[in-house]
């Protein structure tokens, strides 16, 4: 009988997580902050590093404890029971998925930069959709042939990307530097144009930046560690990446010059409505480091999605296991795989793609049903120590009484920080879900 293959180190589990947060936010959030706040903005970093470590650390005790295959849509079964975990697991798996087919156009959108046909008029030609299919299938034949060619690509891109980005860090600075941009004349509104609410505003955003850090936990049962790899995992990849946003949103502002992107000087609204916001300010002969950066950006988002490709038929696997989808979904291949959820995973991004190519460019919207899941889990905990005290907990929260209210406080601020309409939409697609539960 075909059972699930443990073959991912400890360097693999947070280069699982790392390449799941440094996706497509890479070439967007470090600038938008300051759309959002002007230079007090990248405030938002430490306030969404705050928040997110507290739901990292909730996490990182139930993902070490309970290593479960799609793990963070098990947990709410196991103490809440159906109905409760049912929306749980059905909202984590449209953010999933609504997060690949996003991020795949993304990828071709970027590539647009180059070979401007893939992608005209705010939707996909025929040679992107092509091009769209292309990138999905190639996700899935690397899915399907085992966690062990996963782990590997993964590794492989995050290397280049992190490696990448902070050579990117150290070049930029050398080449073009503007202080006076982080510190504005009165006039301009100085460091605070919108006031202090501009970082609380810019942090709304950056939490979303980290999204990505539990995606070793739905690989747990493929883990040769899990209960010391999982936390390490967790914990590492959200430092590592707050240090790479920082540093990033550090040298936008140090590199931006408002006469190349077309603007008046301190106009810092006008940063959102860039379509490529750091590698247009650069021209003439630093035109070369933008076009640097793209491909760093591609490179990037091609290993976020990946990883999401695999978590979200990881969590159609789970949602069979707690009882709600069909028990196909529950075998495996060979090589240790969910092949059936794969290929359902599959199927249904290829169907959205061809049906709504003019829509795909906002889906990232739905991305958002993924943090539906955030919440409960600081609740988990707390009941799970409860109902099951006895459990060998490698990783202990301390402070959890205190930890896990905020914590669930914070995934609550996420879904609020997402606004209507993007909270209807989400709300609607988990809803969606009913007739499902109800035959089940």
């Amino acid at each position: 009988m075909a059972s699930f293959k443990k073959e991912i180190g400890p360097i693999s589990a947070s280069f699982l997580a790392l390449g799941g947060i440094l996706g497509s936010a890479v070439p967007f959030i470090p600038a938008i902050v300051f759309a959002d706040g002007g230079p007090i903005g990248i405030l938002g970093w430490i306030i969404g590093l705050v928040i997110i470590s507290l739901l990292g650390l909730v996490f990182a005790e139930l993902g070490s404890t309970y290593p479960e295959t799609g793990g963070v849509v098990r947990y709410l079964h196991f103490s809440h029971g159906a109905f409760a975990s049912f929306f749980n697991a059905w909202g984590t798996f449209i953010g999933y998925f609504m997060a690949i087919i996003s991020e795949t156009v993304a990828i071709v959108e970027y590539i647009a930069f180059f070979y401007p046909s893939l992608y005209l008029n705010g939707r996909l030609t025929i040679q992107g959709e092509l091009v769209t299919l292309g990138f999905l299938l190639a996700f899935f034949l690397i899915q399907y042939f085992g966690v062990k060619l996963v782990a590997r690509t993964n590794d492989i891109m995050t290397w280049i990307k992190v490696i990448g980005l902070v050579a990117f860090m150290i070049i930029t600075p050398i080449l073009v530097f503007h202080p006076n941009n982080f510190s504005p004349p009165p006039k301009y509104g100085g460091i605070a144009p919108y006031g202090l609410s501009g970082s609380l505003i810019a942090s709304s955003i950056t939490v979303y930046a980290y999204a990505g850090f539990r995606q070793p936990i739905d690989y747990a049962e493929e883990m040769k560690n899990p209960g010391k790899d999982i936390p390490r995992a967790v914990i590492l990849s959200i430092i590592l990446s707050f240090i790479i946003y920082l540093g990033l949103s550090i040298i936008f502002l140090g590199a931006l010059n408002w006469n190349v992107i077309g603007t008046a000087p301190f106009n810092w609204t006008y940063i959102s409505t860039l379509s490529a916001p750091i590698p247009q300010e650069f021209s003439g002969k630093l035109a070369t480091l933008g076009v640097y950066f793209f491909v760093i950006a591609v490179i990037a988002t091609i290993s976020s999605t990946l990883v999401y490709f695999g978590s979200a038929a990881r969590v159609l696997y789970a949602n069979a296991k707690n009882g709600y989808m069909p028990k196909s979904f529950l075998k495996l291949n060979s090589s240790g795989v969910p092949y059936v959820s794969l290929i359902v995973s599959l199927v249904i991004g290829v169907i959205y793609m061809l049906a709504f190519p003019q829509f795909l460019s906002e889906a990232g919207i739905f991305s958002v049903a993924s943090v539906v899941s955030y919440a409960p889990a600081a609740v988990s905990l707390l009941v799970l120590r409860v109902l099951d005290p006895s459990r060998n907990r490698v990783y202990r929260l301390n402070y959890a009484n205190i930890i896990a209210p905020i914590a669930f406080a914070a995934g609550g601020l996420m879904i609020y920080w997402a606004t209507y309409p993007t909270t209807l939409y989400t709300i609607g697609s988990v809803l969606v879900g009913i007739p499902i539960y109800l035959l089940y």
